[in-house]
């Protein structure tokens, strides 16, 4: 699959820092757009940090899913 970043969740997974790359599926026409994960809907980014939040709680893990960050460009 090919996929662009569109940021960063930052997490705390048993009191260490962890990060989470998002990205969107190239081939989707739903994403064309989005370039930032700040421009995705809210309930796609609630529902995402929602994700994380019950499977580590199901592995009997504490975790505190922290800020999105931007994707950061490239520069060549």
């Amino acid at each position: 699959m090919h996929a662009r970043c569109i940021g960063m969740m930052t997490m705390i997974d048993t009191g260490k820092v962890d990060y989470k790359i998002i990205a969107v599926a190239l081939d989707d026409p739903s994403f064309n757009a989005v370039q930032q994960a700040s421009e995705m809907p809210s309930h796609q980014m609630m529902m995402l940090q929602r994700f994380f939040q019950d499977y580590k709680q199901l592995e009997g893990k504490s975790v505190e899913v922290g800020e999105f960050q931007p994707a950061k460009p490239v520069i060549r």
